[in-house]
């Protein structure tokens, strides 16, 4: 499944400082192996201390769930409160 990935700034290291890739995957964990094939590094960052936002859903445990071809993925910054 092809798929828009949205990088919030702090990840975009690894794609030289491009906001927005494409990447291919049935769920998030393969979308992720995609990446790190295209932009090694990028992989590790994406695995922990990131939320990940499908379709403008938050997504609680996201390695396994389930892209529609076309879908907007977001990777941002874990947000902290108390």
């Amino acid at each position: 499944m092809a798929v828009r990935v949205h990088l919030s700034s702090n990840l975009r290291g690894p794609t030289g400082g491009v906001a927005e890739i494409e990447g291919s995957g049935a769920n998030v964990g393969a979308l992720i192996g995609d990446l790190e094939r295209q932009y090694p590094g990028l992989g590790d960052a994406l695995r922990s201390g990131v939320s990940v936002v499908i379709d403008g859903l938050l997504i609680a445990h996201p390695q396994y769930y389930r892209l529609a071809d076309g879908a907007q993925v977001f990777f941002v910054p874990q947000s902290a409160g108390g």
